[in-house]
């Protein structure tokens, strides 16, 4: 050793470092590398098992039971039949209560959708345009869900579409032209429709009394 040149003994020192750390490697990283892959596959597997037996202990949940109430406001909301004079009826009723005149009403042929119809419904309304904010209001108050229960005093009304016009006095005095939708259940079958294209007309239809005109310097409570 002692007569080799310099760079050759260099050459062997740095070969028997490296063989002593490939050698250390071999002999003791390699297998706790292992060991410890091992280790940690063993830990996800438990908490796996950890994990299914907490999910079998929660509580199953129950399924809630379908309340009488809830079937008669559904069946309130959305009867089994198109009842267009029963419609017709509400819709008086709720424009009396805020002062609305209706110019025409005019119920259309039911539309099937799946399991339940639709009843396309024209109004047409001169008056203010506050009384008639009022009535929209109170229209889509006749159903609605509080706290996860269906609460219902009447049909299920969807306006559809709301056209406003200059009505024959300035503004708050406007003419709208509504489309709304009342619905019921039914097995597809049409019913006739009966016609109706002004409030005397609808009372006549189902036996109610025309629409009378807005009070004197009545308000809108929604407004």
């Amino acid at each position: 050793m002692t007569k080799l040149p310099t760079p050759a003994k260099v050459a062997l020192l740095v070969a028997a470092v490296l063989a002593a750390l490939l050698a250390g490697w071999f002999v003791v990283v390699a297998p706790k590398r292992h060991e410890a892959a091992k280790v940690q596959t063993e830990i996800e597997n438990v908490r796996a098992e950890i994990a299914v037996a907490r999910a079998a202990l929660l509580p199953k949940p129950k399924t809630p039971a379908i309340r009488v109430a809830d079937l008669f406001n559904l069946s309130r909301a959305m009867p089994s039949s198109a009842d267009i004079p029963g419609v017709l009826l509400q819709l008086s009723h709720v424009a009396k209560e805020t002062g609305v005149s209706f110019q025409s009403i005019t119920p259309h042929e039911p539309v099937v959708l799946g399991t339940y119809r639709q009843l396309p419904i024209d109004l047409v309304f001169e008056g203010r345009f506050y009384d008639l904010a009022d009535f929209l209001y109170r229209l889509r108050n006749l159903v609605a869900v509080h706290g996860g229960g269906l609460q219902a005093t009447g049909r299920l009304f969807v306006v559809d579409s709301v056209a406003f016009d200059q009505g024959s006095l300035s503004f708050p005095q406007v003419k709208a032209t509504l489309t709304v939708s009342a619905y019921s259940f039914g097995d597809g079958t049409t019913p006739p429709v009966a016609a109706a294209t002004s409030p005397s007309t609808a009372s006549a239809a189902d036996g109610s009394q025309p629409i009378p005109a807005a009070p004197p310097g009545a308000t809108a409570a929604g407004a």
